[in-house]
């Protein structure tokens, strides 16, 4: 290698890793931010139940961004780590050069195009229509588990039994407001 090539090396490799540093930088103060966040919306006392309802999805929304912007920064860290050992651009599984416009859109992208779509088909789950394991079998109850046939479930605890009472529908009599029917009254006037 002449010198250069050594040094357009060192100069690009000095420009990934600025460039990888400051992604990393701009993600721990993204993650604090969201933590600023979370935090505020926690500390705020909801006025109801639906206050409550949108303070925990807030809650949770930042939770999962936070979530996603650590899993983000070890990534970054992984890029740094084989741009230290000069296998930064290769993919990990077949060794290839990773495009540069692959790595200009994910700058810590492990793996080429291809070996990625491997990767993805062999994590098919739930979204792509299909069941992942150990879901991917029809459960059967163990044979210890199954109740003989034509045998009822009784149980003794007082507190199962349910009665139901059918009663007949009163007749409905007309409904005078505040004045008993004429009826009554002549009854109770008998009675005095």
């Amino acid at each position: 290698m002449n010198a250069k090539m050594s040094t357009n090396h060192t100069e690009s490799h000095r420009v990934l890793r600025e460039m990888l540093l400051c992604l990393q930088d701009e993600t721990c103060k993204r993650i604090k931010d969201l933590r600023r966040d979370q935090e505020q919306e926690s500390d705020s006392d909801p006025a109801d139940d639906l206050d409550l309802a949108q303070t925990t999805a807030e809650i949770e929304t930042h939770a999962a961004l936070i979530a996603r912007e650590e899993e983000k920064l070890r990534y970054l860290d992984e890029a740094l780590t084989r741009l230290n050992s000069g296998n930064y651009g290769k993919c990990l599984d077949c060794g290839t050069a990773i495009l540069v416009e692959r790595m200009m859109l994910i700058p810590f992208a492990s793996y080429c195009i291809e070996c990625q779509k491997k990767r993805n088909g062999a994590r098919l789950g739930w979204g792509e229509g299909t069941t992942i394991a150990p879901y991917d079998h029809q459960w059967t109850l163990p044979d210890e588990m199954e109740e003989p046939a034509g045998r009822e479930y009784q149980s003794t605890d007082p507190d199962e039994h349910l009665t139901i009472r059918y009663c007949e529908p009163v007749a409905s009599e007309p409904r005078n407001r505040g004045r008993r029917p004429a009826a009554k009254k002549a009854r109770s006037r008998s009675k005095r």
